[in-house]
């Protein structure tokens, strides 16, 4: 299950694009499906809100599709301690707050 707020236009020229540039990557779309995220869901069209619908999608569960965007205000916040580093510390420094992120979703 993948979602985006534009699955519906999105997907229309998915296996195009997969096929000119990462044709070995092709066979995997048949395994996956394009959802709306359930926040987004409500700006598209009735039949995108049906059709891509989550609450309908075998093995969604109560998943709203949205987790991805949770930890960017803290992400965010990080970005203004990490700007002055080097690379390599601004590298793991990062790796940590992810990390830490990850921990906590546990």
């Amino acid at each position: 299950i993948f979602t985006y707020d534009v699955a519906c236009i999105y997907g229309v020229n998915l296996r195009k694009r997969f096929g000119s540039r990462y044709p070995h990557l092709v066979p995997l779309l048949d395994r996956m499906q394009l959802l709306l995220p359930k926040l987004h869901a409500l700006a598209h069209k009735e039949i995108c809100q049906i059709v891509l619908a989550l609450c309908y999608t075998w093995g969604a569960g109560l998943s709203h599709g949205e987790s991805v965007e949770h930890p960017w205000a803290e992400h965010n916040q990080v970005g203004l301690s990490t700007r002055e580093m080097g690379s390599g510390h601004r590298h793991d420094a990062l790796n940590m707050i992810h990390n830490y992120w990850n921990w906590c979703k546990m």
